[in-house]
């Protein structure tokens, strides 16, 4: 009787060990450590692409919008939101980062 128990307390501790938790900390550590302002525009997009973001550029191109949707069983969908900022001096350089609060629909 005991065995069944620990079985699926297993099972539900390793189906929730996968899991993405919600980290605005470790967001902006990884952010950081992908791309950094100086680099081109091109570069830094590629890298962001690689993690399995979306960038869009603004209508007005001064700004490029990168999102990517991560799934939590306590939280729902969670969006991850990151601005590159078009340098003033040059349009093909990274002038700046913003990374945006995750928001999640939970």
């Amino acid at each position: 009787m005991r065995i069944p128990v620990i079985l699926v307390s297993l099972a539900l501790s390793l189906a929730l060990g996968g899991c993405y938790t919600v980290n605005q900390g470790k967001l902006g550590n990884f952010v950081t450590s992908t791309i950094q302002p100086g680099m081109t525009l091109d570069e830094a997009l590629v890298r962001m692409r690689a993690e399995q973001f979306d960038c869009q550029s603004s209508s007005a191109g001064t700004l490029t919008v990168c999102t990517r949707t991560q799934h939590s069983l306590v939280r729902g969908e969670c969006q991850e939101r990151v601005d590159l900022v078009r340098s003033a001096a040059s349009v093909r350089m990274l002038g700046g980062i913003d990374i945006l609060a995750i928001k999640c629909s939970r």
